[in-house]
């Protein structure tokens, strides 16, 4: 199944993605699979690698009326554009801010948020500033790579793991288990916080093609089903159907 299928996406969405092992990769996937009639719009509050200009054309903010002229070229074209407020090093372009993503509500039908950074990582511990999630926020998307199942908590595997070890009362080298992500995941200082009241929160479990036997990754998203969490995610985002499973609370 699409992403955009199993999000169940309404008309206008502002979609963010956090936590770790596929949010880039699978926020472009969506961003091919909504149609070209619609306006989509892909950025930051973080900082992202460059995507390839052939396919998603970066579009660095200026001043507000240059916006919309800018804006109004590549989305009338069909094209979908990264937004960013300006260039790092190391080939990255930097985040916007809050007003800059509710201007740019005005002109889109869908945005796309890249709201969290893991270094790569699959499974990440939060600081208090994190993620940058925005208040205009409808549906968060909280990305976990399944082949962190099995790992240790350590630094080889895991981004700040002594975070990860104080949230969920596990020692550093401890196996890392269902329950494990489960308690990180919903712990009530870790990246949940930030969520907007009103949005869904979908958590997709990434890479289960990876594993050889399915039965953890099943038990995580029985785990992670509940009040808030009315839908889990199950697949690899780099798979021409990408949702390979559904959950249900």
């Amino acid at each position: 199944m699409k992403i955009s299928k199993a999000l169940d996406l309404k008309e206008r969405e502002i979609v963010s993605f956090v936590g770790g092992g596929g949010k880039t990769t699978l926020m472009f996937c969506l961003a091919e699979e909504i149609p070209l009639q619609k306006k989509v719009v892909i950025t930051t509050t973080t900082k992202i690698f460059l995507p390839p200009p052939d396919k998603f054309p970066l579009l660095l903010l200026g001043e507000e009326e240059q916006i919309e002229k800018d804006l109004a070229v590549y989305l009338q074209s069909g094209l979908k554009p990264v937004i960013a407020s300006g260039m790092l090093e190391n080939n990255k372009i930097n985040g916007i801010t809050s007003r800059q993503l509710s201007l740019l509500k005005e002109y889109a039908d869908f945005i796309l948020v890249e709201a969290d950074g893991s270094k790569g990582f699959s499974l990440k511990g939060h600081l208090d500033y994190e993620p940058v999630v925005s208040e205009l926020t409808t549906v968060l998307v909280v990305v976990i790579g399944a082949d962190i199942i099995g790992k240790t908590l350590d630094g080889k595997h895991v981004h700040r793991p002594e975070v990860v070890s104080e949230r969920t009362g596990r020692e550093m080298g401890s196996i890392i288990d269902s329950e494990l992500i489960a308690q990180l995941i919903t712990h009530p200082e870790e990246l949940l916080r930030g969520s907007p009241p009103c949005a869904r929160v979908v958590p997709f479990i990434n890479k289960i093609d990876r594993l050889n036997n399915l039965g953890e990754v099943y038990r995580l998203g029985r785990l992670l089903l509940r009040k808030n969490i009315r839908k889990v995610l199950l697949g690899s985002a780099i798979g021409e159907n990408p949702v390979l499973d559904i959950l249900e609370y």
